[in-house]
């Protein structure tokens, strides 16, 4: 399991919403969106310019949409909707990785115990 938090990573996460968004955020590192059915355009955007991005998600779906625009990530806070997120992407073996989002790390046995790819704490998103 991948613990996406210093010490551990030095992944650094950036919250965008748009393109214009996109253009402004700093080089090198992984961007950040909250799922939207109008928010395609712009996933796809980051796959056609290989700048890796995560979402968070909350249905199944969204996941499949995502994973087949390259999101490097999914997100969730829900460990159930993570742990079925998990079986969906071994399943069909998808690239993109499921991120439980935890409140401390004295959840990571929980999320180690359902397999989840890795971890990140909520609050630093």
């Amino acid at each position: 399991m991948q613990i996406l938090e210093a010490p551990f990573s030095e992944e650094k996460f950036y919250f965008v919403k748009t393109i214009e968004d996109i253009k402004n955020s700093p080089s090198n590192s992984t961007l950040i969106f909250d799922y939207c059915d109008s928010s395609l355009e712009v996933f796809n955007f980051c796959k056609q310019n290989s700048i890796p991005y995560g979402v968070n998600i909350s249905s199944i779906k969204e996941l499949i949409l995502v994973s087949n625009l390259k999101a490097k990530y999914v997100f969730t806070d829900i460990l159930e909707n993570a742990a079925e997120f998990q079986k969906i992407v071994e399943e069909y073996l998808l690239d993109t990785k499921v991120v439980f989002l935890v409140k401390s790390f004295d959840e990571l046995e929980k999320a180690a115990r359902k397999g989840i790819d890795a971890v990140k704490l909520k609050e630093n998103r």
